[in-house]
């Protein structure tokens, strides 16, 4: 291996481990926020999503792994339908003894959200839940997703970690691997 190449191969090692190191580095701009949704026939969803930093709850739904449907009414965007639960954007209140309750986890149980899930924006490592819900006398919703904190949820929904080599390690490494190259040539000049 010439000394041209064995410098271009160090070089290229550093490149790859600063890379690797940018590549794994958290960002501000965006945040995790865990998901239930509970179906009408009681299954439920769970996941958690990343999404911008200011991202809403419905924004958190929308680029959750389940289809939404959403209609604009006076109020903000209204949640018709996720999945096949639901209704359709064009009659967005066909059902009138259910929709779409919306919660916020507050400690270990659920709290009723006060605003639309177009209006609230949650907090990187909140737990945001839905469900299709019929209502009391005083329309309170009668249905709640189970309860999930976020570690629960990433417990559940994360695979076990890769390790993945620091920069220095791989820097590290690849000064070894010079090493021996430079010294398998001086070895093959003295042999000849």
């Amino acid at each position: 291996m010439s000394h041209r190449n064995l410098v271009t191969l160090v070089l290229l090692l550093i490149l790859v481990s600063l890379s690797a190191g940018a590549a794994f580095a958290q960002t501000d701009a965006t945040k995790q926020v865990g998901l239930v949704v509970t179906f009408a026939d009681g299954t439920s969803h769970k996941e958690i999503v990343t999404v911008p930093a200011g991202a809403t709850a419905l924004d958190v739904l929308a680029a959750a792994n389940v289809t939404v449907v959403t209609s604009e009414t006076a109020f903000g965007p209204a949640l018709c339908k996720i999945n096949d639960t639901g209704c359709p954007a064009d009659n967005c209140f066909c059902d009138p003894a259910a929709f779409w309750a919306y919660y916020h986890l507050v400690g270990d149980g659920w709290a009723g959200a006060m605003e639309s899930a177009g209006a609230y924006v949650p907090a990187h490592g909140s737990v945001e839940g839905f469900a299709w819900s019929g209502f009391d006398s005083s329309y309170n919703p009668t249905v709640q997703p189970p309860v999930y904190t976020f570690a629960q949820l990433m417990a559940e929904l994360t695979p076990e970690p890769v390790p993945v080599p620091e920069p220095a390690t791989i820097l590290l490494l690849g000064s070894g691997v010079a090493a021996l190259a430079g010294y398998a040539r001086r070895k093959r000049s003295a042999a000849a």
